[in-house]
């Protein structure tokens, strides 16, 4: 059974089959979310990719049965008027008739043709309502007065499928996604979020390093998977964290939940600890020479990144040799904050382990030849010129054999161009790939009231957006592996916005990241990074539960297709170049327009599927449980890669393996 939960991963689905679930009651919430099939109380079988089949019930709200008076209301509320109005004064059971009666009559008109009608009830009319045995008491009175007519039973759920199931055979079945309209609080905790987001890559890392558990700890990975569950749940805090942010069991709240990410954080890191100790790491990281292992965690062939960090100041070059060929690989240092970055490309065959030997190297003299005319006495290398080619490109565009992007103060990207398919992928107005976006509807009435009124959209119909100005353009490494830079941006609403794009040299990647210093503010704000590009006719892919699905079309009709919690990211398959960019600890996506908006129910047209998608970092739309407060400075890390590959299943299980996928460390 589902109550007050608004969606349900497409994965969880292939569990409930796997695990013997036969049956599903959801009774979702309207509250900024709204009931599949644009009708509720109806019968529907949802069918997973293999082909099993899983009954649904779609009811009514989990309290119609307190609104109906199966639990005396003695005080009138939002949803009894809602639903029966505030009429003539009556005895209880006399009410419960009334209602029970102008209810059935409601859904006969709508095509109501069963002869049950299921009915969620609650111990009290709340949210995680205690039992109460006035319920059975209420049902006996009504029974005895009219059970001729109308007759209650309160049934368990497997009692409500053995009663239900044959009746209903002739539902109608779908495929696709349940989304989750309420999914979009992960953004309200977004620190948090990244925490836990690392610590769930940690956690698929030690498995894949460590499959057969011969070092994994079983406390520590059972303490994290009580936590992962823990912080998982969707209410994340307390009910007044909007109205009262002040008050101390929000604060208490917050601190309790943010601290089951951390408890999942603290026990994936003891068990990574013990399993590479147990694989050779001496955990020691301030040789100037020495050996590194590297283990290719996937079970896939690739070129990989290597990189590993020695804990020294004033380090000189690196020179990295293969112990098994003798082969010495161009390798680039780069600033770490706790030393120096050493990075290097390498071939590797699937789960293959390798010894490099490093040793530090003098470093070549940085001396200006001046008979070359390439750079002035001031060094700034500004010139045309054959003897330095990249140099002085890098405040305009950096480039591989794959991408070039180009940026200008005053303008931002100008460029994001695809050297392969000879396509402008940039697409331009909000969706302008490395650009950040604020977006701010102001309290003009009180912050519980105007955060009501948006409804199913997330912002107010006086919002304002902000797209960030391009201000200044720091190159931070151009070397033989990568080259980076770093686009600093005016923004409202941040006091810090750059975004860092490292493009490689030899390999079809970008990573890139978003560094924010979030201000303070009561308004409804938030915070969007621009992930749309120009494919062509392309194809657009996300994961949930590691179950891929096009988004605006393969959903169970009249869901929510605003936006959409992922697993691990978005994948393009374009008219020529396939193109994925892992969220890593940013996993809501935010497809359409930014800007208030009837909301339209998924109905599975393909032109659905050919909307802008945004990575959705940051809001505090809700008047509840979700918090107000998204100040803080953090980064948002990124993956762009040019697949090869089209097989969509094929390159998720890829992506979800990006991270760790070589472990490097000093033996």
């Amino acid at each position: 059974m589902n109550a007050d939960v608004n969606g349900i991963s497409l994965g969880s689905l292939d569990v409930f089959l796997d695990n013997g679930i036969e049956f599903f009651y959801t009774n979702i919430h309207c509250h900024h979310g709204m009931y599949p099939l644009y009708q509720n109380q109806k019968p529907y079988f949802w069918e997973s990719k293999s082909g099993k089949k899983l009954l649904v019930w779609s009811g009514e709200h989990y309290n119609l049965g307190n609104v109906l008076g199966l639990v005396e209301n003695k005080h009138q509320n939002f949803m009894t008027q809602n639903y029966v109005g505030s009429g003539e004064k009556l005895s209880h059971i006399e009410m419960l008739k009334n209602n029970i009666q102008d209810y059935i009559e409601l859904c006969e008109k709508h095509g109501y043709k069963y002869d049950f009608i299921p009915v969620s009830v609650s111990g009290v009319f709340s949210d995680n309502a205690p039992p109460n045995t006035d319920i059975m008491e209420t049902i006996a009175k009504f029974n005895e007065k009219y059970g001729d007519t109308i007759n209650i039973e309160m049934v368990t759920v497997t009692q409500l499928y053995e009663k239900i199931k044959d009746k209903v055979q002739d539902a109608k079945t779908y495929k696709g996604d349940l989304t989750d309209w309420w999914a979009h609080g992960v953004p309200s905790t977004p620190y948090a979020v990244k925490h836990y987001k690392e610590a769930q890559n940690i956690y698929n890392l030690c498995n894949r390093l460590d499959p057969e558990k011969k070092y994994i700890n079983a406390k520590f990975e059972r303490e994290a998977e009580d936590n992962f569950l823990l912080y998982a749940e969707h209410t994340w805090g307390h009910s007044s964290t909007i109205t009262n942010p002040y008050d101390t069991m929000v604060l208490n709240l917050d601190m309790r939940n943010i601290s089951y990410a951390s408890k999942i954080h603290e026990a994936v890191y003891k068990n990574l600890n013990r399993i590479l100790h147990n694989k050779g790491d001496k955990l020691r990281y301030y040789d100037r020479q020495g050996k590194i292992k590297a283990i290719n965690t996937v079970n896939e062939a690739k070129k990989c990144l290597v990189e590993f960090y020695i804990e020294v100041w004033g380090f000189g070059d690196i020179k990295i040799t293969d112990d098994k060929t003798g082969k010495v690989l161009e390798a680039q240092t780069s600033s770490h904050p706790r030393g120096v970055l050493i990075s290097f490309v390498d071939d590797f065959a699937p789960l293959e382990e390798k010894i490099y030997s490093f040793e530090e190297v003098e470093k070549a003299k940085d001396i200006i030849n001046s008979r070359v005319a390439y750079s002035g006495s001031e060094r700034v290398r500004d010139i045309v010129n054959d003897y330095d080619k990249v140099t002085y490109t890098l405040p305009y565009f950096i480039e591989n054999d794959y991408f070039k992007i180009s940026y200008k103060i005053g303008e931002g990207i100008t460029s994001f161009y695809n050297k392969k398919e000879d396509r402008e992928m940039l697409l331009n107005g909000d969706a302008k790939f490395f650009t950040p976006i604020y977006e701010n509807t102001e309290i003009r009435t009180d912050v519980y009231e105007e955060r009501r009124l948006v409804g199913r959209n997330i912002r107010g119909l006086h919002a304002k957006k902000y797209i960030g100005e391009l201000d200044d353009i720091k190159i931070i490494d151009n070397g033989k592996i990568f080259k980076t830079i770093e686009l600093i941006y005016k923004l409202e609403g941040t006091y810090f916005s750059s975004i860092v794009i490292k493009l490689y040299n030899d390999i079809p990647k970008i990573d890139f990241k978003y560094k924010i210093a979030k201000t303070f503010s009561e308004d409804i704000e938030n915070i969007f990074l621009p992930l749309a590009l120009n494919l062509g006719d392309k194809e657009t892919f996300i994961d949930k539960g590691k179950v891929t699905f096009k988004p605006g079309v393969e959903q169970i009709p009249g869901t929510c297709m605003e936006y959409y919690l992922v697993d691990t990211g978005v994948f393009y398959k374009g008219e020529k170049t396939n193109i994925s960019i892992n969220t890593i600890d940013a996993p809501m996506l935010y497809m359409g327009e930014l800007e208030h908006h009837p909301i339209l129910l998924c109905d599975n047209k393909e032109e659905n599927n050919k909307r802008n998608v945004y990575s959705w970092i940051m809001n505090n739309i809700w008047e509840t449980n979700f918090k107000m407060d998204l100040s803080g400075a953090t980064e948002y890390c990124y993956s762009l890669t040019m697949e090869d590959n089209s097989d969509v299943d094929t390159v998720f299980n890829s992506m979800r393996n990006d991270f760790g996928r070589v472990v490097t460390f000093m033996i």
